[in-house]
């Protein structure tokens, strides 16, 4: 219990603080913060102690982002501290609720070559929502609580305080000041949008023959979940979930777009509705050819004004929580409509084919790609999503595996996929697990790791076993650091990436009391992943795997584009260029994404790189509106 029986401190006030504030468990390795952790565990708050800070962060975005409140992680000083910065830049894109409490030397060190000296409130600027170094010890309640709920607003992200060692110190008579106990971390209120946009946008979809939702991150965080199904089924709208919010309508379900079929609803639409959705590079700022411009009308719906994307013509914008947008809409849908849903046969039987279509493309790969040695990485990602719980948490950390893994997963429910956001982290999803365990008790929780991220963050699989969480690490073990193995021997010729040759990490954690299975054989994928997940304890399942097929490399076809362009076409021979056969249309988007690092590569390089006809890229082009600037 809190209690008040004992004399109140600079660290004991912010340790109540967060018990009051409703925060049940910390992450963190100890130091110069200690006063404040011996506080905060004495009154119950969980400690889930680690063997790196930066797993420690991890650990707090993931339990921020899957109980929507802020994770609170813990460091020392100086060095202690600095090794979150990859956690706080993954949770910036993310959006992640983060609370990070740093210790400090005392003030009368600033300047004086002190023991550890360091400043986190000046050196995480620029990756989280903001810092603030505590000097006050009768405001420290304040500005924890304010941290804690200003970590939650939208947008949500990481917050870092500073507390030195003699503000942790200090005591006397004096209250807090500026601080109401709080009874819980509270929701944060939500506004409702202009009900004139809101009816112009419901009059929109009525009237569309062919509308489709896009939905980001604004629906989870609102929890709108439940009302952006409801308004897809009343008026049935094919719908894709994106990011944080993938699953907010089941893939499942038969309006759910998945990934892969989004291109070819995008291109038929006649209205798109983008709701809660950031733009950026995942989003290809809703920019051609990605993006259709003929024919076409967008709407946008985001949480607060700031977030709209101004840059995408769009008929209407509305600043308005998700969730009450959505419910809006939904009400005045009905009254246009009564009980009856809107009739869309068509545009329907369009997606289900188009979903089809899909089905069958991945079953023929699945035929191409299964009983490979070493296994290939499409069978290793299928195996993966069809032997989990239908509500276990998947976690991504792996560059070439998870190009595979975001395909096979179907996603039941918004916050079930967490990946590293578009800040692209590596080594994150073992701090992640743990997180996720802590947050979901009880619920499967499997992490696909590749074997440069175990390099960076392996020891912290021995947390999970001091702590007995159970998850389960999938290490796609190809030997390669960072997906170089896809056409390394080719593109990289005497360049080692390598990160040492099929690396026995079932074995290490065995040792120390991990359950452990090592995969040569398509043969025993299924069954070494069952007896994983069956064990009841940590489990690190290493598969000998690799990959190969530019349908699942595009992401790194697009990132050598630039570099293709410069060594030139003399240099890029046969062997380099068969790995760049693409269609079309993705050969325009390796183009865009040189353009957009600031790189302009003429529409006949890029042609030639992938095999292309000219001509049918230029009409392309045209057709979707893509300028080539020539």
């Amino acid at each position: 219990m809190i209690g008040n029986d004992l004399r109140l401190t600079g660290g004991r006030a912010v340790a109540r603080t967060l018990a009051e504030n409703g925060v049940e468990h910390m992450f963190g390795v100890h130091g110069y913060i200690n006063n404040v952790l011996e506080e905060a565990f004495r009154i119950g708050i969980k400690n889930y102690h680690f063997r790196h800070e930066q797993s420690a962060g991890f650990a707090a975005d993931a339990y921020g982002r899957i109980r929507r409140q802020a994770g609170v992680c813990y460091a020392s000083s100086s060095g202690g501290m600095s090794n979150y910065l990859a956690p706080l830049s993954q949770g910036i894109g993310a959006l992640s609720p983060m609370l990070l409490l740093v210790g400090q030397h005392g003030t009368a060190g600033d300047g004086l070559e002190t023991l550890q000296e360091g400043y986190a409130a000046d050196c995480f600027k620029t990756v989280t929502k903001w810092t603030k170094r505590l000097t006050d010890w009768e405001l420290n309640s304040y500005w924890t609580q304010k941290a804690l709920r200003e970590a939650c607003s939208f947008p949500p992200g990481p917050i870092c305080l500073e507390i030195p060692l003699n503000n942790q110190w200090n005591f006397g008579p004096q209250k807090q000041r500026k601080y109401l106990a709080g009874s819980g971390q509270p929701r944060m209120p939500l506004t409702a949008g202009d009900p004139a946009a809101v009816t112009e946008v419901a009059e929109l979809l009525l009237a569309a023959k062919r509308p489709l939702i896009v939905a980001g991150d604004g629906v989870f965080w609102s929890d709108g979940m439940a009302d952006l199904e409801e308004l897809a089924t009343l008026m049935q709208i094919p719908t894709n979930t994106r990011r944080t919010a993938r699953g907010a309508l089941s893939e499942l379900h038969p309006l759910a777009v998945p990934s892969a079929v989004r291109g070819a609803m995008l291109a038929e639409a006649d209205l798109i509705l983008l709701v809660g959705i950031r733009a950026g590079e995942f989003e290809s700022w809703f920019e051609t050819p990605d993006w259709p411009r003929r024919n076409v009308k967008y709407v946008q719906i985001n949480e607060i004004a700031t977030e709209l994307w101004h840059a995408l013509p769009t008929e209407v914008f509305v600043a308005g929580s998700s969730k009450l947008v959505l419910r809006q809409l939904i009400d005045m849908c009905e009254a246009e409509l009564g009980s009856r849903k809107k009739e869309r046969t068509d545009w329907i039987g369009h997606l289900h084919k188009a979903q089809a279509r899909n089905v069958a493309k991945r079953a023929e790969l699945l035929q191409k790609f299964s009983n490979q040695t070493p296994i290939h990485t499409y069978e290793l990602t299928d195996v993966l999503a069809n032997v989990v719980d239908d509500d276990a948490t998947i976690i991504y950390d792996s560059y070439s595996g998870s190009l595979y893994l975001t395909d096979a997963v179907r996603s039941r429910f918004a916050g079930q996929v967490l990946d590293a956001g578009p800040r692209v982290a590596l080594g994150q999803g073992i701090g992640m697990s743990i997180g996720a365990a802590v947050a979901r008790p009880g619920r499967q929780v499997v992490t696909l790791v590749g074997d440069g991220g175990m390099g960076i963050a392996a020891p912290d699989i021995e947390t999970m076993i001091h702590y007995k969480l159970p998850c389960v690490v999938v290490v796609l073990n190809n030997s390669s650091w960072g997906g170089n193995s896809l056409m390394g021997d080719d593109i990289h010729p005497n360049i080692d990436w390598s990160v040492g040759k099929n690396n026995r990490w079932d074995l290490a954690f065995e040792a120390l009391g991990a359950h452990g299975e090592y995969v040569e054989r398509s043969d025993q994928l299924v069954p070494a992943m069952r007896r994983a997940l069956e064990s009841g304890k940590p489990a690190v399942v290493n598969v000998v795997a690799d990959c190969e097929g530019v349908d699942y490399s595009q992401a790194w076809l697009r990132l050598k584009s630039g570099d293709m362009f410069s060594r030139g076409l003399d240099e890029v021979g046969p062997e380099i260029r068969r790995h760049f056969a693409v269609s079309p249309s993705n050969a325009l988007r390796i183009r865009k994404a040189a353009e957009d690092n600031g790189t302009q590569i003429p529409i006949s390089f890029i042609a030639e790189l992938t095999g292309n006809d000219e001509t049918t890229l230029r009409r392309l082009a045209e057709e979707r509106q893509y300028e080539l600037g020539e």
